[in-house]
């Protein structure tokens, strides 16, 4: 017989599923195999183990207390989509595209003229760069000298945000209070 079959009879033994003839087979295996009754010492232990434990009960409010700390799907589906904004917005997801894509096409990236073309491409950028800024900035200025009524609302909304911010903090600030001293 081999091992896997003796295992099998040994689960039946322990489930009390064995006939005579198996009992004979199982104790001959165990008396010839020390791995095996090994195995049977160590499997009986564990099923007198688990027998004399007794079962414990679950706290009445178990139930309550974990759906109370799961939290709410929506709120779930807000928070994942945050992390992948910010992850998106700092670069990460990016990045790992950009690596996936060299690691599936870089032997041709590797290529001396293309990295002398990218090279050269970013330094035309970097040229560039300043005079772009610099008409981004005058674009700036002509927009708010040709329109100040959108300067001034923006002033005004900021003003706003920052007045009712600031409502917000001395509404709340007395109630944190009040529940801390009734802790």
């Amino acid at each position: 017989m081999d091992h896997e079959e003796i295992y099998l009879l040994m689960m039946d033994a322990l489930d009390d599923d064995l006939p005579e003839e198996g009992w004979i087979s199982l104790e001959g295996h165990l008396q010839t195999c020390t791995a095996c009754a090994q195995e049977w010492y160590a499997l009986q232990a564990v099923e007198t183990l688990l027998r004399t434990t007794p079962a414990l009960a679950p706290p009445v409010d178990l139930v309550q207390r974990t759906l109370g700390r799961l939290p709410h799907p929506a709120y779930r589906t807000w928070v994942i989509g945050a992390i992948y904004g910010l992850l998106l917005l700092s670069g990460v997801i990016p990045l790992m595209g950009t690596v996936l894509l060299v690691t599936s096409v870089g032997a041709p990236l590797l290529d001396l003229t293309i990295l002398t073309g990218i090279a050269r491409t970013a330094w035309h950028i970097l040229e560039l760069l300043p005079v772009m800024l610099n008409a981004l900035l005058n674009l700036a200025g002509a927009f708010v000298s040709e329109q100040p009524a959108i300067v001034g609302i923006l002033l005004m909304m900021v003003g706003i945000i920052w007045l009712w911010g600031g409502v917000y903090s001395q509404l709340t600030t007395p109630q944190l209070a009040t529940q801390q001293v009734r802790a």
